[in-house]
């Protein structure tokens, strides 16, 4: 037996959180990898026109802003992998906001570099229709990010011993 009689779902909750740092970890690697397929086309390619893709306003918004979201889905990875050591593991919130919100920003940001690059982003002639499918899963991975939400999350922030702050200063969030 691990554990003693009740301690089920808390040993459950707590292996299922040391996964959320790293599925962050694994978003960022996909999202980077569509940013640099869609990043290089741009840089190279007119479609025909007279400019470089990069060159028109939208493609370099587009750009800079699936950059700006890769940058804070790895960001926020760092900070929950180094929460998650400092507290001993004991503190999951923000290993379940980072697994929410890099899951769902890597949906967004291949979608968008699909849209960049055009439709041949949804065929086999480049990698992207590939990470798409790679990044599907991970919304949907460990209970799905609407049980996180309700399970993991809701449930902490009813907890009258909940600290919001406590993230900002490496503080367990349950006292």
């Amino acid at each position: 037996m691990i554990g003693q009689p009740g301690d089920g779902m808390e040993i459950v909750k707590s292996v299922f959180s040391w996964t959320c740092a790293p599925i962050g970890a694994a978003c960022v690697g996909r999202m980077r990898a569509a940013f640099d397929y869609a990043y290089e086309f741009a840089r190279t390619d007119t479609r025909s026109g007279p400019h470089l893709v990069i060159e028109y306003q939208n493609a370099g918004y587009m750009l800079a802003d699936i950059k700006i979201r890769i940058e804070a889905a790895r960001y926020l990875s760092w900070k929950a992998a180094d929460h998650f050591d400092k507290t001993g593991g004991k503190d999951r919130e923000l290993a379940n906001i980072t697994k929410v919100y890099a899951s769902e920003q890597s949906v967004q940001v291949v979608y968008d570099a699909m849209r960049l690059v055009g439709v041949d982003a949804y065929t086999d002639k480049t990698p992207i229709s590939g990470i798409m499918q790679d990044v599907l899963c991970f919304p949907v991975y460990d209970g799905g990010n609407m049980g996180v939400r309700r399970r993991q999350l809701h449930e902490m922030l009813m907890q009258p011993s909940y600290d919001p702050l406590a993230l900002a200063e490496n503080r367990l969030s349950l006292g």
